[in-house]
C-alpha cells in the first residue's frame, strides 16, 4: 500500500514538525487525469490574473488614471475570489464530484454570454462623482461572471485531485496555481500590453476562456469514468484522525487575519508607487507579483519559510522604510518640500519598498502555512484566506477614505506587520542559532519595535495646527491646506497640497492676492502664452486641472475660463478656500469630470488657448499625453490658436513625449523654464506651447526664454496602446 508524508507545525513550536503517515486507499490516478488537472489549474490561474491588469487598463482613463482605480479593482477581485472559494466550499459537499464538474461546465457555458470582455462605451461616466461606486458595477457587469468562476476553478480541481490521488498533497497544485498567476503578471506589461489594443486583449482572453471550458469537458469525462469510492477516501485518506488535531479557533483567525495584513500591505505599496511614480500596468503588478511570489515559496515546501531569518529581515526593512519616511516626514516641517525620493535613485525606492513588502509578505504567509489544515478542509482553508484578502482590500479602498484623512492605513499595516514579526520571533523555541544569541536578539527586536512604534505614532498625531488647514481624503488622493510664511508679512499665505505635491498657493496680502503664483507666473511659459494669446483680443481658455484656479487671475473683461476637473473636493476647496475664481474678471466655467471625456461629449468649444495642467502631480495621467489625446485638443482649438502642457516632473521627461506630437502634427513648438526664486511666488516649471501660429513665438520674452528641445528618438508617439515610461526616465534617477 502505498503512503504519504504530511508535515504540520505550530505557531507556538516551530522547528517541531511531526511526520504523520496517510494511508491510501486507491492506487495514484493515472498521469493523464494529473496532467489534465495540472494543465486546467495553471490555465485558469493565468487567465484570473491576466484579466486584472487588463481590466484596470481599460478603464483607468475613465477615472481620471487615478491610483484608486487598481485600489478598487483589487477589492471587486478579491470579492469575487472570495465568492468564488465560498461557491468551491459548498460544491465539493456533492457526493460525486463528476456532478460537480458538470454543473461546474454549465455554469462556465453560461460565461459565455459575457464574452468579450471589453467595456462598451456607455460605462463611461458622466462626471468624477460615486467613481468607486461605478467601478465596482463595470467589474460586475463586464467581468464578474468569468472572474466568478475562474476563482473556483483552482480549488474545484484540487479537491478532485485529491481524491483521485489520495495521499498526495493537493497544496503543490497551489503553488502550481500561483504560478500561473505570477506567469500572467509578468507577460501582460512586456508580451500582451504592447502588442495588442485593449480590444484585441479582451478577444484573446475570451478565447482562452473558451479553450478552459473544453479543459473542464475532459475532467468531467475522466471524474465520469473514474471508479474511486469517494466514501472511503472521505473516512480514510482525509480522516481527522491521521491528523494529531482539528483546526483550533485560534487557526482559524490566522487564516484570516494574516492575509488580511498582506492585501492592506500590497495595496499600501502599490498605492504610494503609483502616487509617486505613475499608474501603469507595471507598477500595479510589481506588488502583486511579489505577494504571488512569497505564495509560491511558501506553499510549496515548509523548509523554504526560515521564521527567524524573515522576521529578523522583515522588522530591519520595516526600520530602515520608517526612519526614510521620518527623515522626510522632518523636512516638510522644516520648510523643505523636496521629497526624499527626488535625492534617492527612484529604482532604489522602489526596490527598496519591494524588499520590504517580500519580507513582510513571507511571515504573513509563512505563518498562515504553518497552520494548513488537512486536505479535507481545503475549502475551509481558501476561503478563510480569501475572507481575509477581501476584507485587507475593503480596509484601504472603502474603510479608510471614510475614517482617515491620510493614508494612515498604510501606517498602521506596518506596525501590525513589525507586532506580528516580534511575536513570531519570539514564540520561535528552536532552530539553528543559540538560546543565548537568539534572545538577545528578541530583545533588541522588542526594543526597537516599540522605539519605531513611538515614532510612527508621533509621526500620525504631529500636526502645526498654526499651518494646517482643511485636510480631505476621497478617491482621488489626499488634500491638505498648509499655510506658509516667511519673514515678511507679504509673504504669508495658503498652499495646496496633493499628496506630497503642491498643486498651487495664493498670497493673503490684498494688494500680493490676485497674482498669479508657483507653477502660473508671468515670467512662466503659461504666463508669456496668454499674454501674446491676449494681443488679438478677448479668449476663450479651456484649462484641464483646476488645482486652486490660479489661471483665473489671467482672466480679463469679455474672456471666457473654463476649467475641466475630475476631483469634487478640488472644486469645493478652489471655491471656498481660495479666491482667485472670486476675483477673476472673465467668466469662470467650472465641468465635472475627466476632461478627456467632457471633451469628448461636448461640441467644438473653439478654444483660443488650450492648457493642459494635469502633470505637475508625480503620478501622470497618462491618457492625457497619447496622439488621440492630442488630437481632440486640436480639434477643439481654433486654427491658429495655442496649446500648453506643463510638463514639470521631477523623474519623468515628459516634454520629449509632448514635442513628439508636435512634430507629428506639423505644429511649431517652444519650451520655456523657469527656475525657483527664494522667498517669492514662484515655483520652478517647464512649459511646452504648440501653435500652428507660428506668428505667436515671435513674441520678445517668448524668443528670449524658449531653450532648445532633446527629443529622443528611440522614444515612439504615444498612443493609447502604446507608451513606455521607462524610456523617459530622467539621467539622474536611472
Amino acid at each position: 500500500m502505498r503512503q504519504a508524508c504530511w508535515y504540520d507545525s505550530s505557531f507556538a513550536a516551530a522547528g517541531q514538525r511531526t511526520k504523520r503517515i496517510v494511508p491510501s486507499s486507491t492506487a495514484i490516478a493515472p498521469k493523464w487525469f494529473l496532467f489534465t488537472s495540472a494543465s486546467v489549474v495553471f490555465h485558469s490561474a493565468f487567465l484570473l490574473f491576466l484579466v486584472q491588469p487588463m481590466a484596470g487598463r481599460m478603464i483607468l482613463p475613465w477615472f481620471g488614471g487615478t491610483p484608486a482605480v487598481w485600489t478598487t479593482c483589487m477589492l471587486f477581485f478579491q470579492t469575487m475570489l472570495l465568492a468564488g472559494y465560498g461557491y468551491a466550499a459548498c460544491l465539493v459537499k456533492l457526493q460525486r464530484p463528476c456532478r460537480q464538474a458538470i454543473l461546474h461546465l454549465a455554469l462556465i457555458s453560461i460565461g459565455f454570454l459575457f464574452l468579450p470582455i471589453t467595456p462598451a462605451e456607455h460605462w463611461k461616466p458622466l462626471d468624477g462623482e460615486f467613481p468607486t461606486w461605478r467601478i465596482m458595477c463595470i467589474l460586475a457587469a463586464c467581468f464578474g461572471w468569468p472572474y466568478f468562476l475562474l476563482a473556483a476553478s483552482s480549488s474545484l480541481v484540487q479537491a478532485w485531485y485529491s481524491r483521485e490521488s489520495s495521499g498526495s498533497s493537493p497544496y503543490r497544485l497551489y503553488t502550481l496555481s500561483n504560478i500561473g498567476s505570477l506567469s500572467a503578471l509578468l507577460i501582460y506589461p512586456w508580451g500582451v500590453e504592447p502588442l495588442w489594443t485593449t480590444t484585441q486583449q479582451g478577444w484573446i482572453w475570451s478565447v482562452g476562456f473558451v479553450a478552459l471550458a473544453v479543459g473542464f469537458g475532459l475532467l468531467a469525462v475522466m471524474l465520469w469514468r473514474s471508479k474511486v469510492d469517494s466514501s472511503q477516501t472521505d473516512t480514510n485518506s482525509f480522516s481527522p484522525q491521521s491528523w494529531s488535531r482539528e483546526p483550533h479557533i485560534r487557526d482559524r483567525v490566522i487564516w484570516f487575519l494574516l492575509p488580511a495584513m498582506s492585501s492592506m500591505m500590497l495595496l499600501g505599496v502599490t498605492n504610494y508607487l503609483c502616487q509617486d511614480v505613475a499608474v501603469i500596468p507595471f507598477l500595479w503588478i510589481a506588488p502583486l507579483c511579489v505577494y504571488l511570489v512569497s505564495l509560491i515559496i511558501c506553499f510549496d515546501r515548509d523548509q523554504w519559510y526560515y521564521r527567524q531569518w524573515y522576521c529578523l529581515g522583515a522588522i530591519a526593512a520595516i526600520f530602515v522604510l520608517i526612519a526614510l519616511s521620518v527623515i522626510e516626514f522632518l523636512q516638510r516641517y522644516n520648510g523643505d518640500r523636496v521629497a526624499l525620493s527626488t535625492q534617492l535613485d527612484i529604482r532604489l525606492t522602489i526596490g527598496v519598498y519591494l524588499t520590504m513588502f517580500f519580507l513582510v509578505c513571507m511571515v504573513c504567509h509563512g505563518e498562515t502555512v504553518r497552520r494548513r489544515p488537512s486536505p479535507h478542509r481545503l475549502a475551509e482553508f481558501y476561503f478563510s484566506i480569501a475572507l481575509g484578502g477581501a476584507f485587507g482590500a475593503f480596509v484601504v479602498a472603502i474603510l479608510s477614505p471614510m475614517l482617515f484623512s491620510t493614508y494612515v492605513e498604510f501606517n498602521l499595516g506596518i506596525l501590525l506587520c513589525l507586532l506580528l514579526s516580534l511575536v513570531a520571533l519570539v514564540h520561535d523555541r528552536y532552530g539553528p542559532m543559540t538560546v543565548a544569541l537568539l534572545w538577545r536578539l528578541k530583545l533588541f527586536g522588542i526594543g526597537l519595535g516599540l522605539s519605531l512604534a513611538i515614532i510612527v505614532s508621533g509621526q500620525w498625531l504631529s500636526t502645526d495646527p498654526s499651518r494646517a488647514l482643511p485636510q480631505v481624503r476621497n478617491f482621488y488622493g489626499t488634500l491638505t491646506v498648509r499655510e506658509f510664511s516667511h519673514d515678511e508679512p507679504e509673504h504669508h499665505g495658503l498652499a495646496l497640497f496633493h499628496g506630497s505635491t503642491m498643486h498651487g498657493f495664493q498670497f493673503k496680502a490684498a494688494e500680493k492676492r490676485r497674482l498669479p503664483t508657483a507653477y502660473f507666473t508671468k515670467d512662466s511659459g503659461i504666463g508669456m502664452g496668454l499674454n501674446a494669446a491676449h494681443a488679438t483680443g478677448p479668449l476663450r481658455v479651456g484649462v484641464v486641472g483646476l488645482g486652486v484656479g490660479t489661471l483665473a487671475a489671467y482672466g480679463k473683461a469679455g474672456d471666457t475660463f473654463r476649467f475641466y476637473e475630475i476631483n469634487p473636493l478640488v472644486v469645493q476647496i478652489a471655491k471656498n478656500t481660495f479666491t482667485f475664481l472670486r476675483d477673476s474678471e472673465a467668466k469662470i466655467e467650472v465641468v465635472s469630470g475627466d476632461a478627456r471625456l467632457a471633451l469628448e461629449r461636448e461640441a467644438i468649444q473653439e478654444f483660443d488657448v488650450l492648457i493642459l495642467d494635469a502633470f505637475s502631480s508625480d503620478a501622470v495621467p497618462i491618457h492625457l499625453l497619447t496622439d488621440e489625446a492630442v488630437s481632440l485638443y486640436l480639434k477643439h482649438l481654433k486654427f491658429n490658436g495655442l496649446i500648453a502642457f506643463q510638463v514639470t516632473n521631477r523623474l519623468l521627461d515628459l516634454a520629449s513625449v509632448v514635442a513628439k506630437h508636435a512634430e507629428k502634427h506639423k505644429l511649431h513648438s517652444a519650451l520655456i523654464l523657469q527656475q525657483r526664486a527664494e522667498y517669492s511666488d514662484v515655483t520652478p516649471s517647464a512649459w511646452l506651447l504648440m501653435t500652428r501660429n507660428a506668428s505667436l513665438f515671435n513674441d520678445p520674452k517668448i524668443l528670449e526664454s524658449k531653450v532648445p528641445i532633446s527629443i529622443d528618438q528611440r522614444v515612439p508617439v504615444w498612443t493609447d496602446n502604446y507608451h513606455n515610461l521607462f524610456q523617459i526616465l530622467r539621467a539622474n534617477q536611472r
